[in-house]
């Protein structure tokens, strides 16, 4: 579902264009921000009653290009992509979903903001609009052209929802010093236990040499009777 104008055929068109109508008048703070917000990524924003219970979807004038044309179109050899670009865009259009709460939210934040100055309510309500928009772009199949913007509002969102102050980086883990202490009393159980082989091992020695002795003095005794 990425053409503009599609219709299932069990719409009731005097219904809709009303509800249109309806939608267009209670959302238009919202989406006249949001059309300063995106600028040239879109070529207009509309109101669906074709969603169910997705909040948005981008699609394409009935004679634009499809999402796979698209990507054959930037694949060219020899095309201009800052050309094709401004015309891919002009020809997409944000279809909204007005029964989604995302939107009633939106619009509240959106009435709340204060025209002499940007809060950080309405930067986080920017990051969630182009958020938005980018994940409307991978659902309808297209590339999102910023990776790196769309990572930066992917980790903000994140930061949000896990209500952290700051994004900034902690400090490094300290290293705990090794206590020199220990290291000496090692050394000196060491020493000692050193000490107490050497003094066993002459102990051993003397009574080995004891032993000789004695024997000799034996056969000494012996020899002389």
């Amino acid at each position: 579902m990425t053409k503009e104008g599609l219709e299932f055929g069990d719409e009731d068109k005097d219904t809709t264009k009303k509800l249109a109508a309806l939608y267009e008048e209670k959302f238009a703070p919202l989406t006249s921000w949001m059309s300063g917000v995106y600028d040239k990524k879109v070529g207009k924003i509309a109101f669906s009653t074709r969603l169910a219970s997705t909040p948005c979807v981008l699609v394409t004038s009935q004679y634009g290009y499809s999402a796979n044309m698209e990507r054959v179109m930037k694949n060219q050899a020899f095309s201009d992509p800052k050309k094709q670009s401004a015309y891919m865009m002009a020809q997409k259009t944000l279809e909204l979903n007005p029964r989604h709460p995302i939107f009633t939210k939106m619009l509240e934040m959106v009435e709340s903001f204060s025209d002499e100055s940007e809060g950080e309510e309405e930067e986080t309500a920017k990051a969630l609009a182009l958020l938005m928009l980018d994940t409307a772009m991978l659902q309808s199949g297209f590339t999102v052209e910023d990776t790196g913007a769309f990572g930066a509002r992917m980790y903000k969102m994140m930061a949000s929802g896990l209500s952290l102050d700051s994004s900034e980086l902690l400090p490094e883990i300290e290293i705990p010093e090794e206590p020199e202490a220990e290291e000496e009393d090692e050394e000196d159980e060491a020493d000692d236990l050193d000490e107490v082989e050497e003094e066993e091992a002459a102990e051993e020695e003397a009574a080995e040499e004891a032993v000789v002795e004695e024997a000799a003095a034996e056969q000494h005794d012996e020899s002389e009777l």
